[in-house]
């Protein structure tokens, strides 16, 4: 358990942050994905898991979060502005000093 109080949870963040982060993914239902968006996530990808993404093809890849946040981003739909337009300031720092899951 971390004791930093710099890291204090605020009441309900985890709700709130799943939840809006729930709406931001499910925007992408908006977006025609198109080959050339296809191709050019696989490109961002380890070998494996390129491999893996082009065997299940460009509808299997609509339901997958990383390539929705890909179709999002790259037309200008940040995550990180989705947020901060709907937590608290207290809830998006929470969230912005979460480590990243590479640390």
């Amino acid at each position: 358990m971390n004791t930093n109080p710099d890291f204090a949870m605020p009441h309900g963040a985890l709700g709130d942050i799943a939840f809006t982060t729930y709406l931001y993914y499910r925007e992408a239902r908006h977006l025609a994905a198109t080959p050339a968006d296809f191709a050019a996530w696989l490109a961002t990808l380890s070998a494996a898991r390129r491999a893996h993404a082009e065997s299940r093809g460009l509808a299997s890849a609509r339901a997958i979060p990383d390539f929705k946040r890909f179709l999002l981003e790259g037309r200008g739909f940040s995550l990180t502005e989705f947020l901060a337009a709907r937590l608290s300031p207290s809830v998006l720092a929470f969230w912005q000093a979460l480590p990243d899951e590479d640390e």
